[in-house]
């Protein structure tokens, strides 16, 4: 998947109370009775005190991002950044975040690869991106594959848990880029990335609010005073670290269906053309979406997004996102 991180702010004080909730554990089932689970065969290993997984994540969201049970499975994240409310087929895309290198296009993106469990809360995966500019266009004088970049594999390990009935998601991220337009473009090597998602449901009422971050960093083997093709240091498009915390909630409609509003406040960027400390900051974004719960397994998400303090219908992007595990 693509590393260039826009995004992301690590959350330390619920990482520093979620670790205190690992000690907390349910009565264990005797080792001489016979489970579903023991006798499964692509179903992980229970580590002492470790619950199931869905015992632990609740969220269907959430359930659908972390992936399968299974000890072995196939995982796909699609994410279609469409045109605009008022013209969903345009073929332009605003940039409503005025973030480096969001695409200006019409994409489908996303990831496609594998997860090995280590136990029914840690797992490790092995994925490569996917886009593909202008997806439904019949008229492009470009073809399909032509507007079709596969790169970019990465590595992620991630872990499950609970603390205070919050429920939590972390993890490591290390990705390559191999993309020719980032590589050509700016020198883009690839980069790290630490995130954190914390969700609590009030004791599993339908409300639930929650918290997502991520710190980053990316790497170059551009110099950011090399010049561009319009004659701009390079520095100007290479944002080596970010930091962003987004604050969400939801509520569940039905069995199937929920409401989403994630908040994108606080994003933060560095240029590498300014100085370390000066840190720019992305315009307040938001979005709205509706979750659709196919399986649990399968999330579909379909979504808008806008700026609050520009608030225009040809300022409006449409877009749906879909994790779907194997």
């Amino acid at each position: 998947m693509k590393m260039h991180l826009n995004s992301a702010l690590i959350l330390a004080g619920v990482l520093a109370l979620s670790t205190q909730g690992h000690a907390q554990t349910d009565t264990q089932t005797p080792e001489t009775t016979t489970t579903i689970d023991s006798v499964a065969p692509n179903a992980p290993e229970k580590k002492a005190g470790e619950q199931d997984a869905d015992e632990v994540i609740t969220n269907r969201k959430l359930r659908a991002e972390t992936g399968s049970k299974s000890k072995y499975s196939f995982s796909t994240t699609l994410n279609y950044l469409g045109g605009t409310v008022r013209d969903p087929g345009s073929d332009v895309r605003p940039n409503i975040a005025s973030s480096v290198f969001v695409p200006l296009q019409p994409a489908l993106s996303g990831t496609v690869g594998g997860k090995y469990r280590i136990s029914a809360l840690q797992s490790i995966s092995a994925d490569v991106g996917l886009r593909i500019y202008r997806p439904f266009r019949t008229g492009e004088k470009k073809s399909f594959g032509e507007r079709t970049t596969v790169a970019n594999p990465s590595a992620t390990y991630q872990v499950l848990y609970k603390a205070g009935g919050i429920q939590n998601v972390s993890s490591v991220s290390v990705g390559v880029t191999t993309d020719s337009v980032l590589r050509e473009a700016v020198g883009e090597l690839g980069g790290v990335s630490i995130s954190q998602t914390a969700i609590y449901d009030f004791g599993g009422s339908s409300w639930s609010v929650g918290v997502a971050g991520e710190i980053g960093y990316t790497a170059y083997d551009k110099d950011k005073n090399q010049l561009d093709s319009e004659g701009k240091a390079l520095g100007q498009s290479q944002s080596d670290y970010s930091v962003a915390l987004y604050p969400f909630a939801e509520v569940t409609i039905s069995e199937k269906l929920n409401l989403r509003t994630v908040f994108r406040p606080f994003i933060f960027e560095h240029l590498r053309s300014e100085s370390f400390g000066n840190i720019g900051r992305a315009p307040y974004t938001q979005s709205v979406g509706l979750g659709i719960s196919v399986t649990r397994d399968i999330f579909l998400y379909p979504n808008v997004q806008f700026a609050p303090l520009n608030l225009q219908s040809d300022r409006t992007n449409v877009g749906m996102s879909l994790n779907l595990n194997i």
